[in-house]
């Protein structure tokens, strides 16, 4: 009977009865090349990195007194008073240009007014002078700023070679984990609410929530920089590409290290930034952490206990590499609520009515939580953002399906 049983198909019943496949012996070596591999090509990356920062290049920036040099070379030099002011009162000289400096430097043009009276008074070529420092101005600025656009490739690339090295580090670790294994999973519930600023038809925020095949349970909120249509491509493009590498297996910190790496070049031409609120969570052991950029605060509630979770982060694209995320790991207990909202929902500086509102509530329901949130809110806030609320329970007794 009982090797009739297990001839029988796997899905019969429904379901999966067994622990998938392992890996045939054959694959394992190759398995272990192909980390091994991976492995020595993120420490090249990595090395490549490090040697970009130990061997800096001196810093190229021109000493602005080379405007005043080239600029007496034109007008100086056959002036009757040169021995005068470049000799004799060579000190007078040298600090009223000096003084000169930084008005030059933050307006960029020169004027009269910049000069000691001493030295305008006395010098008889004042208007010639004065056009030969603004043109000398003019392409100092010029070559400084072509300088600082040579530098930022420079940076980016070795942000991008230390991303490199990150992802193929966590990809190599990742190869040859147990997956997750069918039967019963630790019970969670989720819930979600959405409500656009008040005149706009599309929100600019999105919710998603999925599980990796590792059991790694993720709660994503992203907020695309101001509202409607154009708000919510950019917030839903950030959740994509965050859940892409999530369920490829990378770690959620290179995952969003590299997302805002690949969103600050995406600033560039469009101007837009987004915040992103993760949540991680390992529903059977309640290990849990909180990844922000820019996001607003977040709220664990167990009983009539509530704890706010912050980050001072700026929003993904507008730092370039390597920024990462602020970081809180916490450990959720059975009947414990994290609770993730974007700051349509509650201004960070007076929320102490959601504070409230949890710290009272005494359901179970997450779904029943997120609608009378979104409720209060609206009495409260007016929707004059958008909103974007989602809440993760998890029960307090029993294993169940996931749902």
């Amino acid at each position: 009977g009982s090797g009739a049983f297990l001839a029988l198909p796997g899905r019969l019943f429904g379901g999966k009865r067994v622990q998938r496949e392992a890996l045939p012996e054959t694959a394992v070596p190759a398995l272990e090349r192909l980390k091994a591999q991976l492995t020595r090509t993120a420490a090249v990356l990595r090395d490549l990195y490090d040697s970009m920062g130990r061997s800096a290049p001196v810093s190229s920036e021109e000493n602005p007194a080379i405007i005043f040099d080239r600029a007496a070379e034109k007008v100086c030099r056959g002036c009757a008073l040169c021995d005068l002011c470049w000799q004799k009162e060579y000190t007078g000289t040298f600090n009223a240009l000096n003084d000169a400096t930084p008005f030059l430097l933050e307006r960029g043009r020169a004027l009269p007014k910049d000069f000691p009276g001493y030295f305008a008074d006395r010098c008889i070529h004042l208007p010639d002078f004065l056009t030969a420092v603004n043109g000398e101005l003019t392409a100092f600025l010029l070559r400084r700023q072509y300088r600082r656009q040579l530098e930022e490739p420079r940076r980016d690339a070795r942000g991008q070679y230390a991303q490199l090295s990150e992802l193929l580090t966590a990809t190599a670790a990742g190869l040859g984990e147990a997956r997750a294994v069918s039967g019963e999973m630790p019970a969670y519930r989720v819930g979600a609410a959405l409500r656009p600023k008040a005149g706009e038809s599309a929100c600019g925020d999105t919710v998603v929530s999925f599980q990796t095949e590792t059991g790694l349970l993720c709660l994503l909120l992203a907020d695309g920089m101001g509202c409607g249509e154009p708000a919510r491509k950019e917030s839903t493009l950030a959740c994509r590409l965050v859940r892409q590498f999530l369920e490829a297996g990378i770690e959620p910190e290179a995952a969003l290290k590299t997302l805002n790496a690949a969103m600050s070049l995406r600033s560039a031409e469009t101007g837009s930034f987004t915040t992103i609120d993760l949540l991680t969570c390992r529903p059977d052991t309640g290990e849990a952490a909180f990844y922000k950029f820019g996001a607003a605060p977040s709220y664990l509630k167990k009983g009539g206990n509530v704890r706010r979770i912050t980050g001072g982060t700026l929003p993904a694209g507008l730092r370039g590499t390597p920024a990462a995320p602020d970081v809180t790991k916490v450990t959720l207990a059975p009947g414990s609520f994290a609770v993730l909202i974007s700051d349509g929902v509650a201004d960070p500086s007076r929320d102490e009515w959601l504070q409230d509102l949890l710290a009272g509530w005494e359901g179970e329901d997450p779904q029943v939580l997120a609608g009378l949130i979104l409720r209060e809110s609206i009495q409260r806030e007016a929707l004059a953002d958008d909103c974007g609320i989602q809440v993760l329970y998890l029960p307090r007794e029993g294993r169940a399906k996931t749902v």
